[in-house]
């Protein structure tokens, strides 16, 4: 099979796509292009924070969680550039700024390089949404590969927005206990375990215990994929 063909295939599964199968479509497509690390993410803007209501992701989750436990969105230009604006960013542009430096500083530790690239996708209401790639090319090589793929990634990208939008209408309910819910508005917060129990007057313990059930219920592997599940779902506030 030829590789446009592959990419049609791509296209018309993701047109037609619900629920889990944008899990696997999302695998299929770093697959495609070769992406060393991907991640989709849907962010709502309100109450002047930005929230994760719905992220899929293949970038380390220990590069992930030192992101949002450093609040590093606000001072990071790449990603300020892709929330307000509506042309991919390509991380290359902003190789000489002080802020994308040391970003790709510490991305490095994990394995991430900087030749990448950002794609904005259309939300409604106070929301945005972006498909952040990390290729890993040579930087020789990269504009090569952006003239080559950026066209067909856009397109994909936007099918994929579209069909996880679509699921986040029929999500079903997670039955969650208000210690549970209460767990997780605080871990929204950014409070850390032993905060918790403080705020809640519980052992750490018991806190561990209710976020762990939370993320069972909510189908999920991460604290982060919790949160953003159950402010999805309307579960929690933003």
């Amino acid at each position: 099979m030829s590789q446009r063909q592959i990419y049609f295939d791509l296209l018309g599964e993701l047109e037609k796509a619900t629920g889990k199968e944008t899990e696997s479509l999302f695998g299929r497509i770093q697959e495609y292009f070769g992406i060393r690390h991907q991640s989709y993410m849907n962010i709502s803007l309100s109450s002047g924070r930005q929230n994760a209501l719905d992220m899929l992701n293949t970038f380390p989750e220990d590069l992930v969680q030192h992101y949002i436990d450093n609040d590093l969105h606000l001072v990071d230009p790449i990603a300020q550039a892709a929330l307000t604006g509506i042309t991919p960013v390509d991380w290359q542009a902003y190789i000489n700024n002080k802020n994308a430096q040391k970003l790709f500083a510490i991305a490095s530790t994990f394995g991430v390089s900087a030749t990448g690239m950002t794609i904005p996708l259309l939300c409604r209401g106070n929301q945005a949404a972006y498909f952040a790639i990390d290729v890993g090319v040579a930087v020789s090589e990269w504009p090569q590969y952006r003239r080559a793929h950026i066209g067909e990634m856009q397109v994909l990208a936007t099918y994929l927005h579209a069909a996880r939008q679509e699921m986040a209408q029929d999500l079903p309910d997670a039955d969650l206990t208000a210690r549970e819910a209460e767990v997780l508005k605080w871990t929204a917060a950014g409070k850390s375990y032993w905060e918790i129990s403080m705020i809640l007057g519980i052992s750490e313990r018991t806190v561990r215990f209710f976020m762990t059930n939370a993320r069972k219920k909510l189908g999920v592997v991460t604290n982060s994929q919790a949160v953003a599940q159950a402010v999805l779902r309307g579960m929690i506030p933003l």
